[in-house]
């Protein structure tokens, strides 16, 4: 179990220091709102799923307990925060969807992984990632509409240029 947290605690070192790398296409102020509310949409994707029903929950351990919050609180947004480069930017339409549904089904896979080695726990007979993966396309729509709507109110305060 340490060398899971070990692992996921470099890989959100890595993405938050990549974070910075973004300001090709988004503002500092900008990448900062955004990961903030991405980080609140994928907490409360999660929560929203495992407090209501007891499908998923987090083992009763510490570094299971911190790896989950690396996972929704620092991964699953920076890595979203890439996939919102990835639209600004001028890559054909097919990539952009497939960017999109590689983020979707990669965190999908993830939270199988998580189950399978003891981070994650179900005590119902069987775990549905259908429902996993309509809660993180509506992540990540809420997430793409608020990229959109964020820039005109940032400009219209006059926060960014």
């Amino acid at each position: 179990m340490l060398f899971i947290f070990i692992s996921f605690f470099s890989i959100s070192l890595i993405l938050l220091i990549s974070l910075k790398f973004l300001q090709k296409r988004f503002d500092p102020f900008e990448i900062f709102i955004l990961f903030m509310f991405n980080s609140y949409q994928c907490q409360n994707f999660f929560y929203l799923l495992s407090s209501p029903y007891d499908r998923l929950r987090v083992v009763e351990e510490h570094l299971p307990f911190w790896t989950v919050r690396l996972q929704y609180g620092i991964i699953f947004p920076a890595l979203l925060m890439w996939v919102m480069y990835a639209l600004r930017s001028d890559l054909k339409f097919s990539i952009k969807i497939m960017i999109c549904f590689s983020w979707v089904a990669g965190g999908v896979l993830i939270e199988k992984i998580l189950l399978l080695i003891g981070v994650l726990a179900s005590h119902s007979k069987s775990w549905y990632p259908s429902i996993d993966f309509v809660m993180s396309m509506i992540v990540l729509s809420i997430c793409i509409l608020f990229m959109e709507l964020l820039p005109p109110i940032l400009r219209k305060e006059k926060v960014i240029p």
